[in-house]
């Protein structure tokens, strides 16, 4: 998927699900797309709503996927060593100061600005992670797994880190339908709980930092560690403080724009989102992740009756694939 740079400042800006405006990064100045653009944004949501009608053939899967990586791009930095990192991947996209590649099993950031300091501050975030002691081995799972780093020439640098090769970026998927969009909320009150558990705060908890996996429904948080800080830290201005009731409003937005919303407190009532779905996502989170995750229990079954487990199948090539 091409990336959008902001007319006024040069900066990346961040695509609405429905693929018709997006916003600045950096000054917030809003574009409505031209025809061209939306045309192309909009094809490629559509070829992402194929994930819910893909047929289970395993070997299809594969042999669909490994064709399509036979064309992937490739991109090669040159390393302060002297050496050459060749990354093959089939998605890109920015973020302000950092560029992210979607490679088959692994996530490389590259750092644009201070890069050691961020992949330091990224290794520390992943320290402060803690978990209970039974559930230690499969919630790490869900959290970044560091390969490695890597100095460059030109003052940049690499961070890689491990993914699934199912795992998929959230912000590739534009609006989804809102039984979906049920089970990825389950998925983040999970992750919001360690960070409650680890007593931490993931300021860009959201569409680009987290990944799902659509044939287990399970949701990873691996982006942006470099920004996670302890609870009750006070913002950079000072003007405010960080709780962990951050990561569930964040939550709240995140859910609300897979729906279609700009944030959470303006979701409506349609035949696709029951009552007890938006008003969970129009009111404030509970006092801990603990607490919310029970009222999204709560609300979940309110919503959709008895808990049911909906396929949501892909493929690399529906994932990535463009119509050209």
């Amino acid at each position: 998927m091409k990336n959008l740079n902001c007319h006024n400042c040069g900066a990346p800006m961040r695509l609405d699900v429905s693929g018709m405006t997006a916003v600045c990064s950096y000054c917030g100045t809003e574009y409505v797309l031209n025809h061209e653009d939306t045309d192309y944004f909009q094809r490629f949501y559509y070829q992402m709503g194929h994930l819910l009608a893909i047929g289970e053939d395993e070997q299809e899967r594969r042999k669909q996927a490994d064709a399509l990586w036979q064309r992937a791009e490739e991109i090669s930095f040159s390393s302060a060593d002297g050496g050459e990192i060749a990354v093959r991947y089939l998605y890109q996209f920015r973020t302000e100061d950092t560029e992210v590649y979607i490679a088959r099993r692994n996530i490389i950031f590259r750092f644009l600005k201070n890069w050691e300091q961020k992949a330091l501050d990224c290794r520390k975030g992943v320290a402060m992670l803690d978990y209970p002691s039974a559930d230690t081995r499969s919630l790490s799972d869900f959290f970044p797994q560091i390969a490695g780093g890597y100095a460059l020439t030109d003052n940049t640098g690499l961070l890689v880190l491990q993914k699934e090769e199912t795992e998929y970026p959230l912000c590739l998927f534009g609006r989804l339908p809102g039984r979906h969009v049920a089970w990825i909320i389950s998925r983040m009150e999970n992750l919001c709980c360690v960070l409650e558990y680890s007593h931490l705060v993931h300021p860009r908890f959201g569409m680009d930092t987290l990944y799902i996996n659509p044939y287990t429904h399970q949701a990873s948080l691996y982006g942006h560690f470099w920004n996670v800080v302890k609870n009750n830290t006070p913002s950079g201005d000072h003007r405010s403080v960080y709780t962990t009731r951050d990561n569930l409003t964040a939550l709240r937005h995140t859910a609300a724009q897979l729906l279609g919303y700009p944030k959470a407190g303006m979701v409506q009532v349609t035949e696709d989102v029951p009552q007890a779905l938006a008003d969970f996502l129009n009111q404030p989170p509970k006092d801990t992740a603990y607490e919310d995750f029970a009222l999204w229990d709560e609300m979940l079954i309110k919503a959709y009756g008895e808990r049911k487990f909906i396929r949501m199948q892909a493929d690399d090539a529906t994932v990535y694939g463009k119509k050209e």
